[in-house]
């Protein structure tokens, strides 16, 4: 018996103490300082920056996006956005046909397919089929530029339109477009807005004439040929001059006077005056007088600004005893009593006559001006804008007035509120800036 017991105990101590098989391998019965057989892979002998074998998919190198079911996008396509096409209509003649079409309008006739593309009333893609008579629309960055239009954005009273090949007037209609020869004429008490689809803008004041990108004057965007205009960054040439704006927000303004001399005037930015061979660049605050076959004149200063005062009064000056324009009501009229001077037509001078004429050496942007006149002209009168808003873009009533004028809106306007400006003019015709926008009420 006790025999039988001592083998029992053996058998259990054996049993407990017991190695395992040969070849039988668990991750418990490894040394912890073996290595895994070569060749042998698991999740833990991976190295922590190992890149899963080409075309290996597993759960943890696939994007997050692709888990749910959606491809996956690189961060920036997101961002990406296209800019949207602009386009311009074109009148289509019945019998053309879209090769046709694309000969006349298009830069490169090959991308008809363009014009296809977005005019699904198309019914046939054949270029040659002919067409009914009807409209396009056509991508503006495709066309001629001769065809690449502008957009009349506003008028008041009449404006009369020649488009370009016919010798009629006709009527213009807002935001109808403009092209490349057509001219553009206002008449009395008339005035145009135009936009070109390049972003330079020109006004164009009462009794004026204007062509429009004539293909004859090259890097030009406006000729012209009568009155007066304003404009944003755009270059003209009248009979005796061209201007040619050097930055981007250049505004300034251009007239003829009877004498077809042209007024040049820099309100903001600086511009090319060119005549005769001859170059002055003029800066913001001056202007140049280009008489006909002359060259132009040295930079001269413009009128001094007007000032809306704390009481009402318009200030056209700050020296001493400068003249006042005063508002009352609604009666605008300068404070001015007439010199000998003044009878005759000389104008009023703002320094008093204690200051001379100044002749100063000037450098400009590199272009050596030589002279220019810093002390402005006598003034000889104002120009007096009212509009229905104060950006001015629905002007009723422009007009210079003599310096010994006075002006009374309840007599020119209907009953309502209006912004009035003011600008000097001197006795050479140049026109200063005007000044900051007063509201009035007429009762």
């Amino acid at each position: 018996m006790r025999y039988f017991i001592a083998i029992v105990f053996l058998y259990i101590a054996l049993f407990a103490y017991a190695k395992p098989l040969a070849g039988a391998v668990s991750r418990d019965n490894v040394h912890p300082t073996a290595k895994p057989l070569a060749g042998a892979v698991s999740r833990d002998n991976v190295h922590p920056t190992a890149k899963p074998l080409a075309g290996a998919v597993s759960r943890d190198n696939v994007h997050p996006r692709q888990r749910r079911g959606r491809p996956a996008t690189t961060a920036s396509a997101g961002k990406q956005t296209a800019k949207p096409i602009k386009f311009q209509n074109v009148k289509v003649k019945a019998g053309d046909t879209l090769w046709s079409i694309s000969r006349e309008y298009l830069e490169d006739p090959k991308k008809w397919p363009e014009i296809l593309k977005h005019n699904k009333q198309l019914s046939s893609s054949n270029p040659s089929i002919a067409l009914p008579g009807m409209v396009l629309k056509v991508p503006i960055n495709l066309l001629k530029e001769e065809y690449r239009a502008a957009k009349l954005v506003y008028f008041i009273n009449n404006v009369l339109l020649r488009p370009r090949a016919k010798t009629d007037w006709e009527s213009v209609v807002k935001n109808m477009d403009l092209y490349t020869s057509d001219t553009l004429r206002t008449t009395v008490d008339a005035k145009a807005d135009v936009r070109f689809y390049t972003g330079e803008v020109l006004n164009l004041y009462p009794n004026s004439i204007v062509v429009l990108r004539p293909p004859d004057k090259k890097n030009t965007d406006v000729q012209l040929l009568a009155g007066e205009m304003r404009g944003l960054r755009t270059s003209v040439v009248t009979i005796s001059a061209r201007v040619v704006p050097k930055t981007k927000d250049t505004l300034f303004g251009a007239k003829i006077k009877d004498d077809l001399t042209t007024l040049v005037q820099i309100y903001k930015g600086k511009a090319e005056v060119n005549s005769q061979g001859k170059t002055v660049m003029v800066p913001e605050g001056f202007a140049s007088e280009v008489r006909l076959d002359m060259p132009p004149s040295l930079p001269i200063k413009l009128p001094p600004l007007p000032e809306f005062d704390v009481i009402n009064q318009t200030k056209f000056a700050k020296a001493k005893d400068e003249p006042l324009i005063k508002m009352d009501g609604s009666k605008l009229s300068m404070n001015v009593v007439k010199s000998k001077n003044e009878v005759q037509g000389k104008g009023i001078n703002l320094l008093n006559g204690s200051a001379k004429m100044d002749l100063r050496y000037t450098e400009i942007e590199g272009v050596n001006t030589d002279k220019a006149i810093s002390i402005p002209n006598p003034i000889r009168g104002y120009r007096v804008q009212a509009a229905n808003d104060k950006e001015f873009l629905k002007i009723v009533h422009d007009k210079e007035y003599d310096v010994f004028d006075d002006v009374d809106f309840s007599e020119i306007l209907p009953l309502g509120r209006y912004w009035i400006r003011i600008s000097y003019v001197d006795l050479l015709g140049f026109e200063g800036k005007f000044n900051d926008p007063k509201l009035i009420i007429i009762k």
